[in-house]
């Protein structure tokens, strides 16, 4: 069995031509554009990371801090939980 792709029609084209008309418009085929709208989508990207980060780092050490108690996990998470919270506050 082979699958052979169909010919395009007249509407494909049109279809085709209407999407590189509309890719056109919002400004991906101007380089300078698409460049910053890159860069600006990178910053946020990191800034999410970094906020979701935060917030999942948070969220673990909330729930580990209540495993103080567990005879086998207690000492390692009181270990984790006085590293973080001693840890430097100042840049080196």
């Amino acid at each position: 069995m082979t699958d052979h792709p169909k010919k395009m029609t007249a509407k494909d084209y049109e279809k085709l031509g209407k999407a590189l008309e509309e890719v056109y418009l919002i400004g991906y085929a101007n380089p300078r554009r698409f460049l910053w709208f890159s860069f600006l989508r990178g910053i946020v990207y990191g800034l999410g990371i970094f906020i979701g980060g935060t917030i999942v780092v948070a969220v673990v050490l909330s729930i580990l801090t209540q495993f103080n108690s567990v005879p086998v996990i207690g000492p390692l998470v009181e270990k984790i939980v006085e590293t973080v919270q001693t840890s430097p506050t100042k840049p080196y």
